[in-house]
C-alpha cells in the first residue's frame, strides 16, 4: 500500500524561454514502512522529487507510484501526509482545531487515522496544549503540532521537507527522536529530505544520495543500525561507515585531504 517507486523519473522547467534539467533520469525504491532520506547539495532537486512524489509537480518523463496507484489517486483519497520546514498553523486556530482541520476539508472522503485529534496530540507529545494558539507554542511543538495534522487521514506516505531544518541543534535532536517513535508507533511509510549527513544516517533505513546539475541519484546507502535508534549510536562503527559513505557520494575526490602547501 505505501510502497514508493520512481522509475527513470526526469523534470525540466521552462525558465526565461530556456529549459533547464533540474531532475535527471533517476529512479528509487522505498519499500513499505521504511523510513527514506534524500540528501543531496541546495539545487540538486531533492524537494522537486519529494513534490512529485506529493503530485505537487509533474514529472516531465518516467513514472511515480505509491502502492500501485499513480500520485494524483493517492493524492485525491488524502493517501499522502506533507509536512514542511514551516509548520504553516493557521494562527487563529488552536492545536487541536489545527490537527481537525484535514477532517473538515476531507468531509468523510479520506481514511480516518485509528486516533482521534487529540490522541494524536498525545502521540506526538502536546497533550494538555490542546487549546493552545500556534504563537503560544515553541517552533519545537509547533512542528509536532504539523506532525499531528499531517497523519488525521492516517496516510499511506509521509514526505517531510527539512521539517527541523529551523531548529536549534539540541531541538532538532529531541525531534529526531520523536519523529522516530511516531514513525514507528504509525508504522507509515516516510520519506525525508534533509541537508545534514548525521540526520539521514540516524533517521533512515535508506539514503538516496543526490549530485546536482542536474539532480540525478549517485548512490543509495543502506544504513545498518538496530531500531530503536539511539543517540549512542552515532558512536558505532557502522553509523560512521555509513555517514563515510555518504560523504563520498556527495563530495567524491574531495573528501581526500586538502593540499593547503
Amino acid at each position: 500500500m505505501g510502497r514508493v517507486r520512481v522509475d527513470r523519473v526526469s523534470k525540466a522547467f521552462e525558465i526565461d524561454g530556456r529549459s533547464v534539467q533540474a531532475i535527471q533520469d533517476v529512479s528509487l525504491t522505498l519499500e513499505e514502512g521504511e523510513f527514506g532520506a534524500l540528501i543531496g547539495p541546495s539545487g540538486c532537486g531533492k524537494s522537486t522529487l519529494l513534490r512529485m512524489v506529493a503530485d505537487i509537480l509533474q514529472p516531465t518523463l518516467g513514472r511515480i507510484s505509491i502502492g500501485d496507484a499513480p500520485p494524483e489517486r493517492v493524492r485525491r483519497e488524502h493517501g499522502i501526509g506533507f509536512i514542511f520546514q514551516d509548520p504553516s498553523l493557521l494562527p487563529w486556530r488552536t492545536a487541536l482545531e489545527n490537527v481537525r482541520l484535514p477532517l473538515e476539508v476531507a468531509r468523510g472522503k479520506g481514511r480516518v487515522a485509528d486516533a482521534t485529534p487529540l490522541e494524536l496530540l498525545e502521540l506526538v507529545g502536546l497533550g494538555g496544549f490542546e487549546h493552545a494558539r500556534p504563537a503560544q507554542l515553541s517552533g519545537g511543538m509547533q512542528q509536532r503540532c504539523a506532525i499531528a495534522r499531517s497523519l488525521a487521514l492516517k496516510p499511506k506516505v509521509l514526505l517531510l521537507d527539512e521539517p527541523f531544518g529551523a531548529l536549534d541543534e539540541i531541538t532538532r535532536h529531541r525531534m529526531n527522536l520523536e519523529l522516530l517513535r511516531i514513525w514507528a508507533q504509525t508504522k507509515i511509510t516516510a520519506l525525508m529530505v534533509t541537508h545534514s549527513i548525521q540526520e539521514a544516517v540516524f533517521m533512515a533505513d535508506k539514503i538516496f544520495v543526490l549530485a546536482a546539475r542536474p539532480g540525478r541519484l549517485v548512490d543509495t546507502v543502506t544504513v545498518d543500525l538496530a531500531r530503536p535508534r539511539r543517540m549512542s549510536q552515532m558512536n558505532e562503527p557502522a553509523f560512521i561507515e555509513a555517514v563515510k559513505r555518504v560523504r563520498a557520494g556527495l563530495f567524491h575526490d574531495q573528501t581526500e585531504a586538502f593540499d593547503y602547501g
